[in-house]
């Protein structure tokens, strides 16, 4: 066995492009792995403890060092992660806490970095938009209640959902649509419905086809940004009503509601088109 084993590292060696891959042995019941020491005591089980070197010393950042407070302290974060999560014995927790405490002191530090303080706070956060205006009052105010804000990076109207219009180039029909997705992705879905010829699924596509005139990216607009699903049909209807030129081919998922009569009438009627292709006609 022993014959193998020190083949297989002559052949890892071989193949390392690092240089010389070094088996270590078990020496005294004890066998070091990075900086873990393996123990074997007497009843043949394994313990361990923190390895260290014989070059190793006390020496890490000084207090006086002109270097940032959380360089000074991440030296301590390690070790002190170790101690807690290293499965040492009682006695070895002790020695490996109290040699910490020696660094601290060899180096200055007036902290006592293995006095632990468990974490009581119970705050709350809550998520907002930033809005520059009311940021530094909110967060008063908030504090003052023990919630703390997190604020959110502006999102494009373009990322957003909701009900969109794509208006034309060439002339001044417009169309109506929603999406629950943003609405860059929708109207990427028109254009190449417009590019493989799939008039048949896009009202923008099939108006851009039959009169040659052109679409491009400014011509899409948010109208109204809606995050709740249930409330899109609605809103895309009453946006299509609302609209004297649109290249809708009817009014939407919802055609004629009582609530539409409070819309100005001259725009109703002069929008007021017939189901000719049905509701599904296009896919919205």
């Amino acid at each position: 066995v022993q014959v193998m084993f020190n083949e297989n590292i002559r052949e890892a060696s071989e193949c390392s492009k690092q240089g010389n891959i070094v088996k270590c042995v078990e020496h005294n019941e004890q066998l070091p792995f990075l900086d873990v020491l393996v123990i074997r005591n007497s009843e043949n089980k394994l313990e361990f403890d923190v390895y260290r070197k014989e070059t190793a010393t006390l020496r890490y950042i000084p207090n006086d060092s002109h270097h940032p407070f959380q360089y000074k302290m991440a030296s301590f974060n390690v070790l002190i992660h170790r101690l807690l999560n290293f499965p040492l014995s009682k006695e070895r927790f002790e020695h490996e806490k109290q040699l910490i405490k020696n660094i601290a002191k060899s180096n200055e530090n007036p902290h006592n970095p293995t006095t632990f303080r468990r974490d009581t706070d119970n705050s709350k956060f809550a998520s907002l938009p930033y809005e520059p205006k009311f940021t530094c009052g909110l967060n008063t105010i908030f504090k003052n209640i023990n919630i703390n804000l997190v604020y959110k990076d502006k999102i494009n109207n373009n990322e957003k959902s909701g009900i969109y219009e794509i208006s034309c180039k060439d002339c001044d029909q417009k169309y109506i649509g929603q999406t629950k997705r943003s609405i860059l992705t929708r109207f990427k879905e028109h254009m190449a419905h417009l590019k493989y010829g799939r008039t048949e699924k896009s009202c923008v596509a099939q108006h851009a086809f039959d009169n040659n005139h052109r679409i491009y990216i400014n011509n899409l607009k948010l109208i109204r940004y809606v995050t709740n699903s249930r409330q899109l049909d609605a809103f895309e209807s009453l946006e299509i009503i609302k609209c004297n030129n649109s290249m809708n081919r009817d009014n939407g998922p919802i055609p004629t509601s009582p609530l539409f009569a409070l819309i100005n009438k001259d725009s109703y009627g002069s929008v007021n088109r017939g189901n000719k292709f049905g509701i599904n006609g296009a896919l919205v």
